[in-house]
């Protein structure tokens, strides 16, 4: 079977808000801006709405997990074989290391193992001097015998910003 990778964030985004929740909308995912994308590995520059921020200006820890699960999510579809498919978090560590301040951060995610249905995804939250503001490390585990989801989309080259 050909690999396939979901290499268009505004497909994917719009396909989570239909699909899933609207957690792309809270996070304002459409300003993103694709980096780099691979299988096993994505990188988008992310600008942080006004809405996510605490009363010190900084991003809300408890919104922290949802970009990294929101990546971490990604990242394991750039590498399914064919079809997507439908994954849960089972586990989440978080290392908040130091405040997140807009206009906002890089964040990487690569895939550091996959056994039978279980992914596990390192994500780091950079600041734009390349500071290492977050580690997060995720496992998530595919469905047994899910639907599949859906058919992957092509996207424009890195760098540039989601449609």
């Amino acid at each position: 079977m050909r690999s396939t990778m979901v290499t268009d964030i505004s497909g994917f985004l719009q396909f989570t808000i239909d699909r899933a929740h609207n957690a792309a909308r809270l996070l304002e995912a459409e300003r993103w801006t694709l980096v780099e994308v691979r299988a096993g590995h994505v990188a988008v520059d992310c600008p942080l709405p006004s809405s996510v921020l605490n009363l010190g200006g900084s991003l809300f820890g408890g919104f922290t997990p949802t970009y990294v699960d929101y990546l971490a999510i990604w990242t394991c579809m750039t590498a399914m074989e064919g079809r997507w498919e439908w994954l849960a978090t089972v586990n989440m560590r978080i290392d908040y290391l130091e405040p997140i301040f807009p206009p906002g951060f890089r964040a990487t995610s690569t895939l550091r193992n996959v056994r039978r249905r279980d992914y596990l995804v390192e994500t780091r939250l950079e600041g734009s001097d390349g500071r290492l503001l977050v580690f997060a490390m995720t496992n998530l585990r595919r469905a047994a015998g899910g639907e599949p989801l859906s058919q992957p989309i092509a996207f424009p080259r890195p760098g540039a910003a989601a449609p």
